[in-house]
């Protein structure tokens, strides 16, 4: 959320949370994990003013795109600060971790020398000395602070923030002591084993901060990830006019793309700015699963039945012995097989058949752990699990192992298949269906 009206920021509006929906219930917990802010990933995120409780991460953990989490951490010049952050903990900040969630700490220390603070605002920002060794001494204090609210919320050594430098008229003067103060801001970040990220309007800070490194500026030290708010309402990591292509091109930006909307799930309003994030390795899958040395990933699983041969009956058949059916996997579709096929519907509560069918498949290639949720920029084995499923499904999401824009849009034909809300995830309802072998025809 952001706190300065400007071509690129909005006037600052106090997140809104309502509704009374109940926490989607999950049946298996995630593992426990140390916060991500950010790591790596590609994919959606969101900043408001204030924190949401608990109830509302919950909520639109399962149900929301978004996987990121913009967190207002420090500095003294933030709309949102800590007396008004009820929510916001090293607790929160743990168990939402552990729930996947990924965390953008932001600092909003001293501002632009011209920028303009609006009077009407309860908050007027200090601003950065004219002189350019004060001016670096201020970005070391400012930088030490967030240092210490980096720990307190318990992010470690690697983690970022991101100095929010608001929107100001550029002047070469103006620029330069940004330039200077971004340069010891990251200078003693790097020095305390954290990264350093700015966050401006594309027109202001990005822009100056990426002339700079276009012109080679003697010893600045380049932030290692820039947060450029350009409101143009496409979800891509574009700099547009103010961030050059061959700029922090390695995984290294995010884009404030959307600002000052209210956004519903699961009954909660939050009103926020849409992120999109490519940052760290960005999302990287995992190499497959090869169960019993078979290959398990296939563009289409067909009937099979006694006398069929090849990949996919030793799929199949691994797929059996695995639900401890079979005892050997040889590419052969015999008599054995067909029984195991049969005491799976049966187990099923399905009538024999001796061969398999889309129900089959489905339940056959999602019977496993039900991940909390899984949504775009997800990685990991339960992806690929559920991407064979859908295909079993009979639906054609791409075989990547990551959760990509594909498979959203094969999750979100199989939820209107079978009746689901519309939304983009992947929770304990949809391996439910899955595992009960529901197809999507």
């Amino acid at each position: 959320m952001r706190l300065v009206p400007s071509p690129t920021s909005r006037l600052t509006i106090t997140g809104v949370l309502t509704g009374l929906a109940a926490t989607f219930l999950l049946s298996s917990p995630a593992a426990a994990a140390g916060p991500a802010a950010p790591g790596s990933f590609t994919g959606y995120g969101f900043d408001a003013c204030v924190a949401p409780s608990q109830t509302v991460m919950d909520a639109w953990n399962t149900r929301s795109p978004f996987t990121a989490i913009g967190i207002y951490v420090s500095g003294s010049s933030r709309y949102c600060g800590d007396q008004y952050q009820p929510n916001l903990s090293r607790a929160w900040v743990a168990k939402n971790a552990s729930h996947g969630w990924r965390f953008l700490p932001i600092h909003v220390g001293r501002q632009a020398p011209c920028f303009k603070n609006n009077p009407r605002s309860r908050v007027q920002k200090k601003l950065m000395s004219t002189t350019v060794s004060t001016a670096r001494a201020q970005a070391r204090a400012d930088a030490a602070e967030t240092v210490a609210a980096l720990q307190k919320y318990g992010f470690g050594a690697g983690s970022y923030s991101y100095l929010d430098i608001e929107w100001y008229a550029r002047t070469s003067a103006c620029d330069n002591i940004v330039l200077e103060f971004a340069d010891a801001w990251t200078e003693y970040l790097h020095g305390k084993g954290y990264k350093s990220g700015v966050y401006s309007s594309g027109s202001a800070a990005i822009a100056a901060i990426d002339a700079a490194r276009r012109s080679g500026r003697r010893n600045f030290t380049k932030p290692d990830q820039m947060w450029i708010a350009w409101v143009n309402k496409v979800a891509n990591t574009d700099g547009g006019p103010y961030l050059a292509d061959d700029g922090w091109a390695n995984h290294q930006r995010i884009h404030q793309y959307h600002n000052g909307v209210n956004v519903t799930y699961g009954g909660h309003t939050i009103n926020l700015d849409r992120d999109y994030l490519d940052v760290g390795r960005g999302s990287v899958p995992v190499t497959d699963r090869l169960p019993c040395g078979v290959a398990m990933s296939f563009d289409s699983y067909p009937t099979l039945r006694i006398g069929s041969r090849g990949p996919k009956v030793s799929a199949l058949q691994c797929l059996l012995k695995e639900q401890g059916l079979k005892r050997s996997v040889n590419g052969t579709f015999g008599s054995g097989t067909a029984r195991a096929v049969d005491a799976f519907r049966s187990r099923m509560g399905w009538a024999p058949t001796s061969r398999t069918t889309p129900a089959t498949w489905t339940a056959l290639l999602s019977a496993g752990t039900r991940p909390r949720v899984l949504k775009q920029g997800s990685v990991g084995l339960p992806v690929w699990r559920l991407q064979r499923a859908l295909i079993g499904a009979g639906l054609t999401p791409r075989l990547t192992g990551v959760y990509d824009a594909a498979t959203v849009k094969a999750v979100k034909a199989y939820r209107s298949a079978r009746g689901l809300s519309s939304y983009s995830t992947t929770e304990a309802t949809v391996w439910l269906l899955l595992q009960r072998g529901k197809t999507a025809g």
